[in-house]
């Protein structure tokens, strides 16, 4: 009887070493460069918080990353027209009816991420005309500084400052996915916006008359503009020396690298750039 039952516990010991060798084995595998995967850390940095995750179109398999202070107003307004969606809110995520990737489990955002057929898109703004958009809207509104930073701002350079503790995504990098995404996705920038829109569209096969009628519309200008402070007018008085354009080049080193824009300094004599 006692070598039965210890001849049952060596079996089952055998099996447990054998399904222990197996998920060492899955691990090892689902961690392999060829097998699609993505740690906590790339989950969380491309999923972001319940507001800022970016936006699923599953009609037309688009996965948007929208970035704060660089149209997204208008973005998200788009989305919600190309989906025939007549919500009047457009940036709360309980009420505006737009998918957000945060809601999908973490297989599905792995499989959407890296299948071919679903469009990755980013639409970013040049780091030195959003920031200061930024602090064109919320570093000089008292309240919105009180109740996000406990505390309030005087100047520009004392705002740089205060990003660098104070969390806020309005300033958050626009860099917000594993960099090696980047290379496959569409990336629009703000001064194309208009030429981005259309170049997506088409190619999710979303481009229609009546989208058309919408994007050219005063009722689209009026309601995706409303709060614009035309940031790239005040570059030349807010960048007054090259020591706070070094500022912003250093902080969004990496929105610079990977979107590929320009460091060159403002030239305020001349009103150009060299």
């Amino acid at each position: 009887m006692e070598n039965h039952i210890l001849g049952v516990l060596e079996n089952n010991f055998a099996q447990l070493r054998v399904l222990s060798n197996q998920n060492t084995k899955n691990d090892s595998t689902r961690q392999r460069k060829d097998i699609p995967w993505l740690s906590k850390v790339d989950l969380e940095q491309i999923t972001r918080s319940w507001f800022t995750s970016p936006i699923v179109v599953i009609k037309y398999k688009l996965i948007f990353f929208w970035n704060e202070k660089a149209g997204c107003t208008y973005w998200k307004k788009l989305l919600q027209v190309i989906q025939g969606l007549k919500n009047n809110e457009v940036h709360h995520p309980d009420f505006n009816g737009l998918s957000y990737l945060i809601n999908y489990k973490d297989n599905e955002i792995t499989d959407m991420m890296f299948d071919d057929s679903w469009t990755k898109a980013v639409f970013v703004r040049e780091p030195r005309e959003r920031i200061l958009s930024c602090y064109l809207e919320k570093g000089l509104n008292n309240a919105h500084m009180m109740n996000h930073c406990a505390q309030t701002v005087k100047s520009f350079i004392e705002f740089l400052n205060l990003t660098k503790t104070c969390k806020d995504p309005h300033w958050f990098s626009q860099v917000r996915a594993p960099k090696y995404f980047y290379k496959n996705m569409m990336i629009g920038k703000m001064p194309d916006i208009l030429t981005f829109t259309e170049k997506l569209l088409i190619k999710i096969g979303a481009w229609n008359e009546s989208v058309k009628d919408w994007i050219y519309s005063e009722d689209r200008k009026n309601k995706t503009r409303y709060h614009a402070r035309k940031a790239e007018d005040q570059l030349f008085q807010y960048y007054n020396d090259t020591k706070i354009q070094d500022i912003i080049f250093e902080k969004y080193a990496d929105d610079y690298d990977v979107f590929n824009f320009e460091k060159k300094y403002f030239v305020f004599d001349k009103n150009i750039q060299k």
